[in-house]
Order: structure tokens, then C-alpha cells, then sequence
């Protein structure tokens, strides 16, 4: 279509055959022409000219309209762990980041899906290696899960006598993520009375008064007695807790329905503690 020109612009014109092992779709940007820029993750390609494999993480991207997002050219034209033959370009050398190169942005435009499902027994073990559980034993973080899908260590940890979700963000083709994101989870343990302290203060100090404001909006406790910040301090209960290798965390609290079910957000660093509060959910 003539409105996708200025989409494969930005890749070689000479067109390549290869059988792809998918990941998973991550998303779609919107252009400025009006189409969508979909975007799907693989894990390794076969050349089929060469029969060269290449094995590391990389991109498909290819344009569609609104209307077709949802269908099978948009969200659902690959599923995690497909094998499909595809013809496909390479991302112009002008248009890869600064801080690599065309071979590790591995960036590919798909121009038509060749073969939806094929045999490809050295793709086939990749995908079986990359499926395989890996869990992690810590004596201060108990059991901790790899999520590849959402690139995390998963598992729950006790905070105060309670059992609490943990969530620690890393990059799962990177041990050394691992094991920063662990040494910072374990700080971060180590002082929980005090951090909880300042957090549910911080989270009281933002939101108290928009408590009071839901509350005087709900017809059963509009004549109740208003909420301080030293009860909502005392109501928030921590239910998840979300830390990355940078240090930065989000503390996840149930709101004990002073937002009618909502959540309280606390997020902030580990250096320089609670930084902003809101509700979601």
C-alpha cells in the first residue's frame, strides 16, 4: 500500500528468506501516516539461502492499518513459539542505535509470510532450551522464578510476617542483572521496618486528603468521621513489591477500600526512598 512507502524506506531493498523462531508480539507504535507500526520479538533465524543460523534476540516490525491490528495481518499473525519461513529486509544501517550494530539490533522488516508453521529441528531447540524453568534459591528472598515473558524474577517474600509478592525486573539473557536486582532486594529486606514506616507515611501524606475527598462521594460513609493520615498510614497494607536493577522499586498496598478497591502506588529508589504515590487499578 502506498501509505506503508515511507515504512520500508528505513530497510534494504534486496529481500531474504529465512525461518524465524517467534518470541512473542510486544506491540504497536502509531505512525504519523496513520498505520500501525506492529512489533514482534524472535529468538534466532535460519538463512535459508546460506542455512546459517543465527542465535540471539531481535525484532520483526511490519506496517498495518487501524482495521487490521486486530486481525490476523495485526496481533495475531505470530504466536509465541512459532516457527514460520518468512521473506524479510534488513533494517538500514542509517536507521540502527548509535551504541550497536545491524547484526545485534537484528532488526527485521516482513514483507510476506511465506510458510506459517515448518519443522526446523535446530530452531525447535532453542525454543525447548528457552522454555526450560529456572528457579533460584535465596535464603533472605526464598524461591524465585524466571518469567521470561515479562522479563522478571517472580516469587513471594515475607515483609513484616506477611506474605507478599516480589517482582524483580531483570534481563533474562543477562545473569548479571540477576544478581544486582538480588543484592538490591536483600538492602532493601534488610530495613523493611523503617522503609515500610516511611512509605505508608509518604503514601498518607500524598493521598489523605483525596481519601477524604472519595469518601465524602460514597453515600454510606459521607457522614463518617474524616480520615487522618496517621489511619490511612495504619489501613494500607503492602500486597506487592516491584524492584529493578537500578535500584528503583513500586511498592503495590491495598487501599482498604478507601478508593473502593483501587491500589496505592508507591514508588521511589532505594538511595533516595518514596518519591511519588498515587492510586491504579
Amino acid at each position: 500500500m502506498k501509505m506503508f512507502e515511507e515504512f520500508y524506506q528505513k530497510y534494504a531493498q534486496e529481500e531474504q528468506e529465512v525461518i524465524v523462531l517467534i518470541r512473542k508480539c510486544i506491540g504497536a507504535g502509531h505512525h504519523e501516516r496513520g498505520f500501525l507500526d506492529m512489533i514482534a520479538t524472535i529468538l534466532g533465524m535460519v538463512f535459508c539461502d546460506t542455512d546459517e543460523i543465527c542465535i540471539h534476540k531481535g525484532r520483526l516490525r511490519w506496517p498495518v492499518s487501524e482495521e487490521e491490528s486486530h486481525g490476523e495481518k495485526g496481533w495475531w499473525r505470530f504466536q509465541k513459539g512459532q516457527i514460520c519461513r518468512l521473506k524479510v529486509r534488513r533494517l538500514l544501517d542509517g536507521y540502527v542505535p548509535e551504541h550497536t550494530t545491524a547484526e545485534q539490533f537484528n532488526s527485521w522488516a516482513v514483507t510476506q509470510v511465506v510458510e506459517t508453521s515448518v519443522s526446523c529441528p535446530r530452531l525447535e531447540h532453542v525454543w525447548n532450551e528457552y522454555m526450560k524453568p529456572v528457579c533460584i534459591e535465596e535464603e533472605v528472598l526464598g524461591t524465585l522464578q524466571l518469567n521470561r515473558d515479562l522479563d522478571c524474577l517472580e516469587g513471594e517474600v515475607s515483609w513484616r510476617g506477611e506474605e507478599v509478592c516480589l517482582t524483580l525486573e531483570v534481563d533474562p539473557d543477562d545473569e548479571e542483572t540477576w544478581d544486582a536486582v538480588r543484592g538490591i532486594a536483600r538492602q532493601f529486606m534488610a530495613d523493611c521496618e523503617k522503609r515500610d514506616k516511611a512509605m505508608r507515611e509518604f503514601a498518607a501524606g500524598e493521598l489523605t486528603v483525596l481519601a477524604n475527598e472519595w469518601q465524602a462521594e460514597d453515600n454510606d460513609l459521607k457522614d463518617a468521621d474524616p480520615v487522618t493520615e496517621e489511619a490511612f498510614a495504619r489501613r494500607i497494607a503492602l500486597s506487592e513489591l516491584s524492584i529493578g536493577c537500578e535500584g528503583d522499586f513500586t511498592a503495590y498496598y491495598n487501599d482498604d477500600d478507601m478508593f473502593w478497591g483501587h491500589v496505592v502506588e508507591v514508588c521511589g529508589t532505594l538511595d533516595h526512598g518514596a518519591e511519588r504515590a498515587n492510586i491504579a487499578g
